[in-house]
């Protein structure tokens, strides 16, 4: 009797645990995916931005911004979705996702030849054309393949043949370029170097507090799509959105609310 007593009690732990675990799992009140504050008085803006998409990791990224509910910016290249018709969901998704805004990384990326691409401004300015149309962005947001240049009205940094593309397609077709201040650095297998979550909030805070960045108390962090076919990258970056979060100094925006 005792013993029918203590396997009836077993089973109905394990019915009972089963439940809650199923409950954590699915009922995502239990799931801290997402710490929202109000803010009022934050004195920090972080930019979170990934290039290149869409690829096989955009998929993988833009879930992690649908489950933390995290602004982002995304730069977009046409060639790869124009070539691989697989590619073309992961481009849906973030036409629907809501926490996203999506901008402009030219239709070819160069083709990888960042030199020769520069040398021909006019040139660039078609090829971010053909993306604007073939992609249907809708923002005057770009960023330059291969190159850290800022070209935002009279608000001009880079590489000298880079800008002068940049500020031609400013001039002629009111395009904002945006470089980064700080990277999220992966290796060819779209690994990220730093595994440590903490260490990246720790070293986005220190930029901003000594002031090392294109505008002072802004930070634009630069990704890649393709790093999020690695758990361990998504994963670190899950931990940096909840620290930045959590942080009652900064507040996380998408580039078009960029203070100039």
């Amino acid at each position: 009797m005792k013993k029918n007593l203590l396997i009836s009690a077993a089973l109905l732990f394990l019915v009972i645990d089963c439940t809650l675990l199923t409950y954590k799992v699915y009922n995502k009140k239990e799931y801290p995916h997402r710490i929202h504050k109000s803010k009022p008085h934050y004195k920090y803006s972080v930019y979170l931005s990934s290039d290149d998409g869409p690829l096989v990791g955009s998929k993988y990224l833009d879930q992690i911004i649908r489950d933390y509910e995290v602004p982002f910016t995304i730069f977009l290249v046409g060639k790869p979705v124009s070539t691989d018709k697989r590619l073309e969901p992961n481009l849906l998704r973030y036409r629907s996702n809501p926490y996203i805004i999506m901008g402009n990384h030219s239709f070819t990326h160069a083709n990888f030849h960042y030199k020769k691409f520069y040398q021909n401004p006019e040139g660039v300015e078609q090829d971010f054309l053909k993306n604007e149309k073939f992609i249907g962005i809708t923002s005057k947001l770009a960023r330059l393949p291969g190159r850290n240049v800022y070209s935002i009205k009279n608000i001009t940094k880079g590489e000298p043949n880079a800008l002068k593309a940049a500020k031609l397609l400013t001039k002629n077709d009111n395009y904002k370029f945006f470089g980064w201040d700080y990277e999220l650095r992966h290796d060819q297998k779209g690994k990220i170097l730093e595994e440590s979550a903490l260490v990246h909030y720790s070293k986005i805070k220190e930029l901003l507090k000594d002031g090392k960045t294109f505008r002072k108390n802004e930070i634009i962090i630069l990704m890649h799509d393709q790093m999020f076919t690695s758990i361990k990258s998504q994963e670190t970056l899950g931990e940096l959105i909840l620290m930045l979060q959590d942080d009652e100094n900064i507040k996380i925006k998408t580039l078009d609310k960029y203070k100039l």
